[in-house]
């Protein structure tokens, strides 16, 4: 058991590019869900230039603001605010969600009573109350084509979807999602602050997206628990703060291809890289369609990063 004496209960972590029009609702439903709690708010702004620190020091003074002089990504932005942390517990929340009152305390019981789960995940739902996958299956060859054939039979005919693919799951349910090879997402989650930095914290390589993927397959190789809490909600504006800049897409590409590189065998990788490349060939067609010229420009220069370094064509994506 932790006897070491902690001077608050939870430090809340949030990375901002560009989301100044979410993060006073964010932060309003924080106070809210952490009446009670000895807590911190941390919030790393990527030099997102709208005015957000002045806007924070007027409206939340009790919040501890880093800025950054560049974007440096959201993996080195947690890592930055888990360094300044202070808190048992670290909450890592996304800056476009809003929690529910009792979103925290029962996310912070759970992980109290169950001495076996290292880090936790709530459910999340969109404005409309729609759900949004809160966990999902690592990334693997068989889950790639399994996916749009489960999607097309919407679960029907299938007994336990969680047991083929959490992405269909409708995730109404508390489970451990280590028993069925998936990750939680990385829009809200807690977990002890010790246990996030004895793992390595988030891989800073990844600059946007895949870093939860990677963090998920170190804790399943490890045999460490990730568990999905049904009863916890929080609304999030899904992908709101990432809207906001047109490389979205490419940083998502290159997170792919570091992760298939880092955790496939090689012949895995082929594999699931001549998939993904045909699923970005499909991705072209919607920026196109709609003559939107700099994202079908973005996304063709990044299909450069499925070819080997060796042929001088992969920069750095």
């Amino acid at each position: 058991m932790d006897r070491t004496v902690y001077p608050i209960d939870i430090s809340i972590v949030i990375v901002t590019y560009k989301s100044r029009e979410y993060i006073e609702r964010c932060i309003d439903s924080i106070r809210e869900s952490i009446q009670g709690l000895r807590s911190e708010i941390i919030v790393i702004d990527n030099a997102s230039g709208d005015g957000l620190a002045e806007f924070l020091h007027t409206k939340f003074p009790e919040v501890i603001l880093i800025e950054n002089e560049k974007n440096e990504g959201f993996a080195k932005g947690v890592n930055r605010g888990a360094k300044m942390a202070s808190g048992r517990y670290l909450y890592i929340l996304n800056p476009d969600t809003q929690l529910y009152p009792d979103t925290m305390k029962i996310m912070l019981n759970f992980i109290e009573e169950h001495p076996v789960c290292c880090l936790a995940g709530a459910r999340t739902i969109d404005e409309m109350g729609r759900s949004i996958p809160s966990c999902r299956s690592l990334p693997h060859i068989g889950n790639m084509i399994k996916y749009p054939l489960l999607l097309l039979l919407q679960g029907r005919r299938v007994k336990n979807p969680k047991r083929y693919l959490l992405d269909i799951w409708k995730q109404n349910k508390t489970i451990d999602v280590t028993k069925y090879n998936g990750y939680l997402t990385g829009a809200c989650i807690i977990t002890r602050l010790d246990f996030f930095k004895e793992m390595g914290m988030f891989d800073e390589r990844y600059f946007l997206y895949c870093e939860d993927i990677d963090f998920g397959f170190r804790m399943r190789q490890g045999g460490y628990h990730a568990f999905f809490v049904s009863e916890a909600s929080v609304i999030h504006f899904a992908g709101r703060s990432a809207s906001q800049n047109v490389q979205s897409r490419r940083y998502l590409l290159d997170a792919y291809i570091r992760y298939i590189h880092k955790n496939f065998t090689f012949f895995h990788g082929v594999a699931y890289g001549i998939c993904f490349f045909l699923f970005v060939l499909s991705w072209m067609v919607e920026p196109l369609l709609r003559r939107e010229w700099e994202q079908a420009w973005v996304l063709l220069k990044t299909l450069r990063c499925f070819f080997p370094k060796y042929l001088g064509v992969h920069p750095h994506c």
